[in-house]
This record gives C-alpha cells, structure tokens and sequence, in this order.
C-alpha cells in the first residue's frame, strides 16, 4: 500500500514539474514588425505601423528596436499615452503602467524605477520606445527573426526556432520581400544562323499574379478600327501589340482567325494558329476547330443547332453562322436558310430568309443563320419558340490535333504562320501562308513582324522586328526560349507599345490587340 502510494506521489511530482512546459499558453494576439519597414502584421491585417504616415518605421539602436507602440498595444487591448507634464508616454496594459520620458533611461514600472539601455526618443513627429523593454514589462512576449529583422510581439509563448513558420511572419516577409519585375524590355540585336536581327522583345512573367493578359477590340466591335496611339491610351495597359490579321483594305475590316474577349467568342473563323490564356495566366497554342452550339436549357426536350462560325459575313451552302452584337445591329443575307432569334436567352422567332434580306440582330440576344443545305439535313431540328437555350463554343470532335484545350480559356489571339510548336522549330508553312500570292510570307522576305510565343516556364513572349524574314522568326523565337509561337499579324499593321513609349508604330488604324495588365 505504502509503496503504491509513494508511487502516486511521484508520478504526481513528475506531473507537476513538467506542468509549466506542457501547459505553455499559445498566444491569441500576434503582431510581426520589420525593422526600417513601414509594414506590419496584426493578427490577419496586414497594416502599416502609422496609417498617417508611412515615413514611421522601427529603427535599431544600440542592439534595441525603436517603435512607435500605440498600435501595438490597442492590438493587446492596452494603450499609450502622451503625458505632456513630463513630456514622457504612459504605457497600459493587463493593470500595469510602464512611463517612460523621452531621452531619459529611466522608467517607472507601476512606479518602479528601471534603468533603461536606450530611452525613448522623439523622431517623425512620433514618440519611439524600447519595445522589447515596454512589452515585456507589460507581460506580453517578444522575439526576433533576425535573417528578416522581424519583431514579434505575442500575448502567450512563441518558439523562438520557428518564428518563419508563423502566418504573421510569412505575411511581412512576403509583403516587404522586393518582388522581380512582372514584364520587362530588350532592345537589341540577334545573331542568327539566317543573319543578325534587331528587335525589341517584351518578356512577361505569367506566373506574377500581379499580371493578366488579354486580347480586346475597340469597343469591343467588329468592323472597328481605331489608331493604335488611341487604343494604348485608352486600355490603361503596360504593353500592346497588335494581334490578328484582319481585312485592312476591305470595306468590312473583319478579322482573320478567333478573337475571345473576356471569356466571349467576338469572331470564330476557324484555320489558323491561336493562343488562349486562362484566367489564372495557363497558355495553350494549337489551331482550334471550333463550332458554336446553341442548345436548350430548360429541362424540356433537348434541342440543339451548331454554328460553324461566329460573326463571319459570308454565307455559302452547307454553311451556319452565329451573329451576335459584336458584329453590329443587323447583317445581310446573301444566301437563302432560315434564321433563328434569340433574345434574354429565350427562343423568340424562326423563319426563312431569302438573299438581299436584312435581318437584325437583338442587342440583348443573338441570330443563328443556316443555309437551306443545313436546315434541309435529316438531323436538323425546327426550333421551337419560348425555349430557354444558351450558347456552348466547343472543340469540333472534342479535341485539336494540336493540344488546343479550350477549358477556363478567357481570351483567345490568332495568326501565322507557326514558328514553333513543342519546343521545335517548324519549317513547313501552313497552306494559307504557303499559298499567298503577296509574297509577305517567303521565307526569306523582309517585312516588319510581330510573333507571340511562350517559353516552358511559362513567360509569355511579344516580339516585334522592323525587317525580318520567316525564317529569321522562327530562329529567333526558338532562341528566346519559346517552345510554342507563331506570327501576329505585321506589315503596316506591326504595332507595340510598352510603359508609355510606342516601340513600333503601325501604318494603319488596327483592330485586334492583345494587351498586358500589372496590378498594384
């Protein structure tokens, strides 16, 4: 019995001395600082030390940090006090008063003297004390990260091995780390296996989530140009160039290739080489075979109809086009099928058209033309009115040969021909350039060129040349690193702009343009 209960006792006693260690108290309050930093952490805020001026930071003195410590005791529930009558800051906190005056060593600690290594002092139009000094007199705990010259303030007991690991830390470092540039510019000259080029390439790093990216149209408007001056002015961006060929010399000035605007297809003609970038910066190249169905949402019997392409003017046999207000107010009918009109997303009229009709196009709505070849098909279905339907754009055979993949994809740029494509240079133009008459494509023909391309870890690439041949693009993207490009469009229309300097300036007004942003 006797040793049983000594061996309570013991193990009692045991219990006891580790008490203090195993029921250390974790803090409820932490507030991060950096020395000579404007920045810091309380709790989850994300604040500066003095929100009138930015000016205040913690200073270091004679191995002591200086702060401003009102913040940081209203952040504990305490309080610091400017006493004018000793031109001195009472500090509160817990039921305990810590005053100090400024240029004195001397503090009274609820009325105690203590003797100071560094007093308080007066800089910035601000009352600077000892924070260590006042804080744990205070009762609260203090640490320091001295790779980042950290402060931590904690109300409850903080490993002094892991201060990194706390959110609070994390946060400053991140928030006073200086963060590389998210775009940048060279301007120089090239030595190629073909000859030497000058050009100015704009980099810009898509993992920065500072930056987005996307294609725009003035207006947001086919059939719409605009002098490129007027254009960079008016986007607030850091960097444009111009973007898909278009009709410059043709009366309707449409573009040549798909244009995705904000998430919505403007124009789909399917051909060429195109880019889309995500809203979270992810690329992806390929020439997307894209359709465009207009399918039921109801609940009631399903029916769909597929658009071939968006807001191209043209209108042939076995051909089915979308209008959508991108286009303007009306189209022409230049081939006899039927219509389908579409407004707030609900079926409202059907009927067949003859060539020379006009036909309008509802501005809170959309039109779906096919040709009587199309509607005259054994899986045509007549729509039926008051039917709740919305557009689908998707990948023809739900894939591209070529890796385009068109999930997430918020805009989308066209051109040709590709220079590169997985991190290979191509040497066979596709038939479109291979075959044009002007002469813009040889291989071996200077022109001014604009190409777009993306390095494999994931840098977009914008490359502008005042005089460059096809075969001097590719080794060029090829050398930047690019493992996927193709050309923009260029000629009069090579145009790029970056940080308030136009680099290139165009001949002619543009249309497509493909524009970078950086946030704050």
């Amino acid at each position: 019995m006797k040793k049983r209960i000594l061996s309570l006792l013991l193990s009692l006693a045991l219990l006891i001395s580790l008490a203090p260690a195993a029921l250390a108290a974790s803090p409820t309050q932490v507030v991060a600082l950096k020395i000579n930093s404007p920045w810091c952490v309380i709790g989850s805020e994300t604040t500066t030390i003095d929100t009138a001026n930015d000016k205040v930071v913690p200073v270091a003195e004679s191995g002591r940090t200086l702060v401003p410590i009102a913040r940081i005791l209203e952040a504990f529930g305490g309080s610091a006090t400017w006493v004018p009558e000793t031109n001195g800051v009472l500090c509160s906190l817990n039921g305990i008063e810590v005053e100090l005056t400024l240029n004195t060593t001397t503090a009274l600690v609820n009325g105690e003297s203590v003797t100071l290594d560094v007093p308080a002092k007066a800089m910035n139009s601000r009352t600077f004390v000892p924070v260590r000094f006042v804080s744990e007199s205070l009762g609260l705990t203090v640490q320091y990260e001295p790779t980042n010259q950290i402060v931590v303030v904690a109300d409850g007991d903080v490993d002094a091995s892991a201060l990194t690991s706390l959110s609070q830390v994390k946060t400053l470092i991140e928030k006073t780390t200086p963060k590389a540039e998210p775009t940048t510019l060279t301007q120089q000259s090239y030595a190629l296996p073909s000859g030497t080029v000058s050009a100015k390439v704009i980099t810009v790093n898509m993992s920065d989530p500072r930056v987005s990216v996307k294609a725009a149209l003035p207006d947001n408007k086919l059939n719409n140009t605009r002098a490129f001056s007027d254009i960079c002015a008016a986007s607030g961006a850091v960097a444009v160039i111009n973007a898909n060929y278009f009709q410059s010399y043709n009366a309707i000035k449409d573009p040549i290739g798909h244009v995705m605007v904000n998430g919505q297809f403007l124009y789909g003609s399917t051909g060429l080489n195109s880019l889309g970038i995500t809203a979270d910066n992810k690329m992806t190249f390929g020439r997307p075979a894209m359709f465009f169905r207009v399918k039921t949402t109801d609940g009631g019997k399903a029916q769909e109809w597929s658009g071939y392409e968006c807001n191209v003017l043209s209108q042939f046999a076995n051909q089915s086009v979308l209008y959508t207000p991108a286009w303007g107010a009306s189209f022409p009918v230049t081939y006899p099928g039927a219509v389908l009109v579409v407004e707030n997303g609900v079926t409202t009229n059907y009927r067949t058209v003859a060539s020379g009709e006009t036909i309008t196009i509802p501005a809170n709505g959309f039109v779906l033309y096919s040709s009587n070849e199309v509607t005259s098909t054994a899986w045509y279905q007549i729509p039926e009115m008051g039917r709740a339907v919305t557009i689908e754009p998707y990948l023809f055979a739900n894939a591209d040969s070529e890796g385009f993949e068109l999930e997430g994809v918020q805009s989308i740029v066209s051109g040709g021909p590709i220079l590169i494509k997985d991190g290979a240079v191509v040497s066979q133009m596709e038939s479109l350039f291979a075959n044009d008459t002007s002469g813009r494509f040889s291989v071996n023909g200077s022109a001014p060129r604009t190409a777009v391309g993306a390095t494999a870890d994931n840098k977009l690439v914008l490359v502008s040349v005042s005089s460059g041949t096809i075969q001097q693009m590719r080794e060029l993207m090829s050398q930047l690193g690019c493992v996927d490009a193709f050309c923009l469009d260029g000629g009069g229309s090579t145009a790029m702009y970056y940080k308030g300097q136009t680099l290139a300036s165009p001949g002619r007004q543009l249309t497509t343009t493909l524009q970078v942003f950086v946030s704050e």
